[in-house]
């Protein structure tokens, strides 16, 4: 049942009652909790127990003290807020309040901890804390995991209503639809002039994105406080597109709401160490992969007896197009028979991209699989016609087909990998593409470069184990016990590497 009263404008205003808030939110929040009591009981116990040599032949007491140190810490966490979806959805934010955690909770160990018999020296109290973060960090890393991949299936999702005018809406529906592992899932729009309350009712949701610039200024602030009144969790989007929220400084102007823009520059000294880095990287790339290059053209080569290189004409930086190099891993005659398999193209647009592509070869499927393909893609970098990072290298049919806008991408050279390698490779829609392309360009930096860098190597193996799967699937092998242990060694890779997660900026 829905509460009307009046507001202190005599408007009419709706108490979204705490059943409003969806259950599974707290089933989660469940879960969580009791990894955490698990991470942290667990950390403890190992330090004063075999360790610390604490609680032998008093298991009761030890229980205890560890019993009252994870309640302690859970407490702590609370008062971090370590159990909101806002402050947890930023790893580096969480990470660093759990960090704050565990060096409070080693420190009142420390000072108290001689009244209840525990006594633990410096050493120990500094290995305890590093146990108990790397304790929590792992647990809250698998959750993560576990986490995005639920939501990425459409479960454990918050119901979101976006309200705005019909494009800015539909804008926001594609955007919040290609992130589903996001955790919202919009269940409803609704025009600025139209029954939001009756919106969030219908939908049974307690959270709302506003299209920001689809209001006036006074339209605006009645609809945002007769929300936050009701109870409803209110986001509002600027209107930008494309910059980096880091980029954003908070610059309240006579207690007024104001963000300043960072401009982007890019000084010469960057590009030259982004260039030494492509050179250094290229070089010693090309030499640690020479026995896996050797050991590829050796098996091309073998296979059909086809050339083992691949040239092809892409278009780089500034629009001029050069040869590309990659390792052959479809017939020899591939691009004569793409039009047999354009009708099983997966991706939307002008790109193309087939899973099941008929014309790739056995051993082309382990090479894509591996990534080894694109290694000699280095000679590229060491040329200087790519970079080891920056846009996916365009072929001049696809250029054709882009607009003036996506043109931008042609700023900087095109690379080995790059945000959207990592991030929106399995997504089949042409707009993440574009929206990933563009968002590398106006915001490079050195930092989101080696972030990319360091996250490709984990993408890597997560696209080999997964591309491992489906072959395994698609084999008809009934043993299901390969399978579990690809999902775990997936899940393991996934989790060590989740601490890098928020150092690529989202552009959501």
């Amino acid at each position: 049942m829905i509460a009307v009263r009046a507001d202190h404008d005599g408007n009419e205003a709706v108490e979204a009652p705490a059943a409003w808030a969806p259950p599974r939110q707290a089933a989660l929040r469940r879960v969580l909790v009791a990894g955490d009591v698990a991470a942290v009981a667990g950390a403890w116990f190992l330090v004063l127990g075999p360790l610390g040599g604490y609680g032998a032949g008093t298991a009761p007491g030890l229980a205890v003290a560890v019993a009252a140190v994870a309640a302690g810490a859970l407490a702590l966490m609370g008062s971090q807020q370590l159990y909101l979806a806002r402050v947890c959805r930023v790893r580096a934010v969480e990470l660093s309040r759990v960090l704050r955690v565990c060096a409070v909770t080693g420190l009142v160990v420390h000072l108290i901890g001689p009244r209840w018999g525990v006594e633990p020296s410096v050493a120990l109290t500094a290995v305890a804390v590093a146990a108990m973060m790397a304790a929590l960090s792992t647990s809250r890393g698998c959750y993560g995991v576990w986490l995005r991949r639920r939501r990425s299936r459409g479960r454990s999702t918050r119901p979101v209503v976006v309200v705005g005018d019909p494009d800015e809406s539909a804008s926001l529906g594609r955007l919040i639809g290609g992130h589903l592992e996001l955790g919202f899932e919009v269940v409803a729009a609704a025009a600025p002039s139209g029954d939001v309350m009756g919106a969030l009712r219908a939908a049974r949701s307690d959270t709302v994105v506003l299209a920001a610039s689809s209001f006036d200024r006074t339209e605006l602030n009645r609809l945002t406080r007769r929300l936050l009144e009701a109870g409803v969790h209110v986001h509002l989007s600027t209107g930008l597109s494309g910059f980096d929220h880091r980029r954003l400084r908070a610059q309240p102007l006579a207690r007024e709401p104001l963000f300043y823009l960072e401009p982007l520059t890019v000084t010469p000294w960057q590009q030259a160490v982004k260039r030494t880095v492509d050179l250094v990287g290229s070089v010693v790339g090309l030499v640690a992969s020479l026995p896996v290059l050797v050991v590829a053209a050796v098996a091309i080569k073998l296979e059909d007896r086809g050339p083992v290189l691949f040239r092809h004409r892409r278009v780089g930086q500034d629009g001029e197009e050069f040869t590309i190099y990659k390792l052959r891993t479809m017939v020899p005659d591939a691009d004569r028979q793409l039009h047999l398999v354009a009708a099983a193209n997966q991706r939307t647009g002008p790109l193309f991209k087939s899973h099941d592509d008929p014309r790739v070869t056995r051993v082309g499927r382990v090479l894509r699989a591996t990534s080894v393909d694109e290694l000699p893609q280095l000679i590229n970098v060491l040329l200087g016609s790519m970079s080891l990072v920056g846009p996916r290298p365009a072929l001049a049919h696809e250029v054709a087909q882009f607009d003036a806008e996506l043109r931008m991408r042609e700023r900087v050279r095109p690379g080995i990998t790059g945000l959207w390698q990592i991030e929106g490779r399995d997504d089949p829609s042409f707009e993440a593409y574009r929206r990933l392309d563009l968002f590398y360009v106006e915001n490079w930096s050195l930092e989101l470069d080696l972030v990319i860098l360091l996250t490709t190597a984990k993408a890597v193996v997560i696209q080999a184990l997964r591309d491992i799967r489906r072959q395994w699937r698609t084999s008809g092998r009934a043993v299901t016990a390969p399978l579990h242990v690809i999902d775990l060694t997936a899940s393991a890779v996934e989790s060590v590497a989740d601490v890098g997660r928020s150092a690529v900026p989202t552009t959501t």
